[in-house]
């Protein structure tokens, strides 16, 4: 899995993919980014529907992946098994197996960034160094 992490400004994602390589877990969609946290085939199949467009991606009915798009100062997560966007109206959120260690530094006043690096401190699928894109 992974650790995504929006704090309002800041999507954040850790490297780690498959165990031992890394990768970068953001991608560049028209108007914003996306960032996903299980399957990075899944992960890739979804940001080039976002960025190309076209039927949505077929993916299995149990899915091992979700998503948060960012477009300016809104974020949302995509929803499962349609991928519509449904915004997020809470000042941040994070998804992914180190989502909760992620919300609690988010609540102590922590940054995306620093907020994936706590996660990565106590989820062993999190890890591998944090990428960022600043967003609004």
């Amino acid at each position: 899995m992974t650790t995504v992490v929006w704090d309002g400004r800041t999507l954040a994602a850790d490297r780690r993919m498959a165990g031992h390589m890394t990768t970068c877990k953001i991608f560049p969609i028209d108007g914003g980014y996306v960032a996903g946290a299980g399957t990075m085939d899944q992960l890739v199949e979804v940001a080039a529907w976002l960025q190309e467009g076209g039927d949505k991606p077929r993916l299995p009915d149990d899915p091992e992946s979700e998503f948060i798009v960012v477009r300016g100062s809104e974020a949302f997560w995509l929803s499962w098994p349609y991928l519509r966007e449904v915004r997020i109206r809470e000042p941040f959120a994070a998804l992914g197996s180190g989502a909760e260690y992620a919300l609690g530094a988010l609540a102590m006043g922590a940054d995306a960034r620093t907020a994936v690096e706590v996660a990565a401190q106590f989820d062993p699928h999190t890890g591998g160094g944090v990428d960022a894109v600043d967003t609004a």
